[in-house]
């Protein structure tokens, strides 16, 4: 498995993220429970389903700082692609790269 993953956030997001110094997650993440992480060929994909391909940071997450017994990879539907959830809060160490991405 690779050991980095991307997460997607708005701009108000990511403020509140570095403010806090971890990230509880988006309303979606907590209403399903988990943090939906991609893996790198899948992040620009749900940049443009989810966000409309608006303007967002996209954060690189180092695999190694999350607890293994948390991240689970798992398809939304039977037979589905998979991604990375994360089963817990990211903190802002984890965090080894992020970019405005925008149209």
């Amino acid at each position: 498995m690779e050991n980095r993953f991307f997460k997607i956030l708005t701009p108000i997001q990511w403020q509140c993220f570095q403010k806090e110094r971890v990230f509880l997650g988006s309303e979606l993440d907590q209403q399903d429970g988990f943090i939906h992480l991609s893996f790198h060929h899948q992040w620009n994909r749900i940049w443009q389903k989810f966000f409309n391909s608006g303007e967002c940071y996209l954060l690189e997450i180092d695999g190694n700082t999350l607890r293994p017994d948390f991240l689970k990879v798992e398809s939304n539907r039977p037979g589905g692609e998979e991604y990375p959830h994360y089963y817990g809060n990211i903190l802002l160490s984890s965090v080894t790269a992020h970019q405005l991405i925008k149209q």
